[in-house]
């Protein structure tokens, strides 16, 4: 009776912080921490035996935490992925972990702490920054795509180390038992990827025959894989197990069906584990490294930022993409309070540590939201001391020393962009392509630019243009776009992704908006009306567009 008690004392109260920190557009996870706090200060968690089974929950949390996180790992991603993203993701997890080294042993901290601690600020959260960027539509622009790329980097280098401190927490830190724990590691993984291949597909594939059982089979699954990982004669941690048992069912064709399902259940557990999280916080702790917790903060929410501008501006980004990208790693992750956390379990380091975590995650996640949200504004405000950023400029000339009149502009070389351009060539007219992908730049001799980017508006010498032609489906960027073209206005014709933004786009000027769903409507109406249910003429015109596509 304690324990539902218990229960529903946690989650109601995590309930009214999470609406609190949904009301302030904070990600739930800090409701959650802060409620744990709540509960502390009130003298919640005294139950010794509610207490280890609230515990065993969160962990359980975090297991299928890492469980989805392995079933939607796209490992195909890592051959895709830009040397943006790599260097990018990769440059600034060692130079934020060297410099972070740095000013936690210059506040006085021991060497092992100081290492967790700086590997702990590396990371930022990729569930924030998506939802983050989501919200604001900016997904697909220039640094949003980059932004998303790094994070992925991130991920891969967070799972690696939380697999080898798992492995190190059972056989100490020698360099032999580093050297075995990161074979195991491998064998481990090959193992995971030899089954997702060639044995799950087909058993999940029989199991699906029934959704119930689909469910209760993949949990059944990732709690046995995460058992026989955590034993003795493996050595890894019931977590790691988790991920490794998500990692064999990744290339399932039900993994869609098993993320959804799933979720709710391990949102359930995490909330879980934040909660006692932040109970582990007391005031006691906190008094002592407020000072450490204010100087680790300020390096997060400026350091990190300036770290991933510098290296983007060394690769020729101009410097609002990379201050925009920037600004997203100014928090830590979710996975930097598991790692410390793992690191107290294993009492390679003192709660005081993970308290310490925590604070820093609390203001930094916080303060990077707004930051985000107004990032326009900000780099508005800052644009006169940002061109140090920009070492050199990737963006082609346009049209030589001379600013083009009477071209056409089409900015963004998607599908759509590469069949117009043959036709727009066929005008006689100069033809810009404007676009972020460094290959078309270079295959159509055009410009690398970001269409959100409003500083490459002059160069592109808007109002001498004959055409604007926008294959970027995003209305806000599309809006800035036209409410630029105000002296001679040139023909515009922009895609919308839907028709409420095509109504707001033609009310902002735009001579012609193609909104695809109806266009796509109009073509097959018009298949259908001069051809009839001829099977073998939709069918070759079928062929003919899947080849296009491949193309």
């Amino acid at each position: 009776m304690e324990l539902f008690g218990s229960l529903a004392v946690v989650l109601g109260t995590a309930a009214v912080f999470g609406v609190v920190a949904r009301m302030l557009r904070q990600p739930v996870l800090l409701g959650y921490i802060a409620a744990g706090v709540a509960l502390a200060a009130l003298g919640w968690g005294k139950a010794e035996e509610s207490k280890k089974i609230l515990e065993l929950m969160g962990q359980l949390g975090v297991t299928l935490l890492l469980f989805l996180v392995g079933l939607e790992l796209p490992l195909a991603e890592l051959k895709k992925m830009g040397r943006v993203a790599l260097a990018t993701g990769l440059g600034q997890i060692i130079f934020t972990s060297v410099i972070g080294y740095v000013i936690i042993r210059a506040l006085g901290f021991g060497n092992v702490p100081a290492l967790y601690l700086a590997i702990a600020l590396t990371f930022s959260s990729t569930i924030v920054i998506v939802k983050l960027l989501s919200e604001k539509k900016d997904l697909q622009s220039l640094y949003g795509k980059i932004a998303v790329g790094f994070l992925l980097v991130q991920d891969f280098v967070a799972i690696g180390i939380l697999v080898v401190m798992s492995g190190l927490a059972s056989g100490g830190t020698g360099w032999g038992n580093l050297a075995g724990v990161m074979v195991k590691g491998i064998i481990l993984v090959a193992a995971a990827v030899w089954l997702a291949g060639r044995v799950m597909p087909k058993l999940l594939d029989w199991l699906g025959r029934s959704t119930e059982l689909l469910f209760v089979g993949t949990i059944a699954w990732c709690l046995a894989v995460a058992a026989v990982v955590a034993s003795p004669w493996v050595g890894f941690s019931i977590e790691i197990g988790g991920f490794l048992a998500g990692l064999a069912l990744a290339a399932t064709a039900e993994h869609w069906q098993i993320l959804a399902r799933t979720r709710p259940l391990r949102d359930f557990f995490l909330t879980l584990f934040f909660v006692v999280l932040g109970a582990s916080v007391t005031v006691g702790q906190v008094r002592p490294i407020l000072w450490p917790a204010a100087a680790l903060s300020a390096f997060v929410l400026v350091g990190n930022p300036l770290i991933v501008m510098a290296i983007m501006g060394v690769m020729g980004y101009k410097k609002r993409t990379s201050f925009m990208a920037g600004i997203t790693v100014a928090q830590i992750s979710e996975f930097s309070l598991i790692l410390v956390a793992l690191a107290v379990k294993t009492r390679a380091v003192g709660p005081e540590i993970l308290s310490l975590t925590a604070l820093v995650g609390a203001v930094t996640m916080t303060i990077s939201t707004y930051l985000i949200m107004y990032s326009e504004s900000l780099y508005k405000f800052l644009k006169p001391v940002l061109g140090i950023f920009e070492r050199r400029v990737k963006t082609a000339a346009i049209g030589g020393e001379a600013k083009l009149a009477g071209h056409i502009l089409l900015l963004g070389h998607n599908r759509m962009g590469s069949v117009l351009r043959p036709a727009l060539e066929k005008l006689g007219r100069p033809v810009v392509v404007v676009d972020f992908d460094p290959r078309v730049v270079e295959e159509t001799g055009g410009v690398y630019g970001d269409i959100a980017d409003y500083e490459l508006y002059d160069q592109l010498n808007l109002d001498q243009a004959e055409m604007v032609l926008s294959t970027v489906s995003d209305v806000e960027d599309n809006l800035q776009l036209l409410s630029a073209l105000k002296k001679k206005r040139p023909i515009s014709i922009i895609l919308a992704a839907d028709a409420a933004d095509a109504v707001r786009l033609y009310k902002a000027g735009a001579d012609l908006v193609l909104v695809p769903h109806t266009i796509g409507g109009e073509y097959l109406s018009h298949l259908i009306t001069s051809h009839g249910l001829d099977k073998k003429y939709l069918q070759e015109k079928g062929r003919e567009l899947r080849e296009r596509l491949i193309l």
